[in-house]
């Protein structure tokens, strides 16, 4: 009798515990479809009009010309995001180790850069720093040597 008591409350405990981490929002939630969407990643104007101006201004119908992705120079903060998470993304810079860069650039609302929050506006660097600057943010976030981009990253260079 006693044993089964042991087993009933032993479970009712899992259980809470299961509850209050489900509605706490501790408990991982699934993710459908893309994690990024077009209103957390804003493109500038100048590149949005540049990749537009190709237009025909006569009657007759333009060839269909696929334009290449404008780069990203705003993004907005969502929940779960870190700076490393953002600095991986493809659309960005595709190295996680460049997030000192966007540290750096977006100081004056960045305090700790283990603490981002939901709707922040973070402006990421395109261009202007050198390769010993890249190999330099790369080193201290962490990257083993050597610490050049991989081929496929997009750091921001001149």
């Amino acid at each position: 009798m006693f044993q089964k008591n042991r087993w009933g409350v032993l479970c009712s405990i899992i259980f809470s515990l299961a509850m209050i981490f489900s509605v706490s929002g501790c408990a991982k939630k699934a993710v459908s479809g893309d994690p990024g969407t077009a209103a957390d990643k804003v493109v500038s104007a100048e590149s949005k009009t540049a990749a537009q101006s190709g237009a025909v201004a006569s009657g007759e119908a333009a060839p269909v010309v696929e334009a290449a992705p404008a780069a990203i120079t705003e993004y907005i903060v969502k929940k779960g995001d870190s700076l490393w998470v953002i600095a991986k993304d493809k659309d960005i810079y595709d190295d996680d180790f460049l997030w000192p860069i966007m540290y750096k650039a977006n100081k004056g609302q960045i305090k700790n850069p283990n603490m981002i929050y939901p709707g922040q506006k973070l402006k990421i660097p395109r261009d202007g720093y050198s390769m010993d600057d890249i190999k330099k943010a790369r080193k201290k976030a962490g990257a083993k040597k050597p610490y050049t981009p991989p081929q496929k990253s997009k750091p921001p260079m001149k």
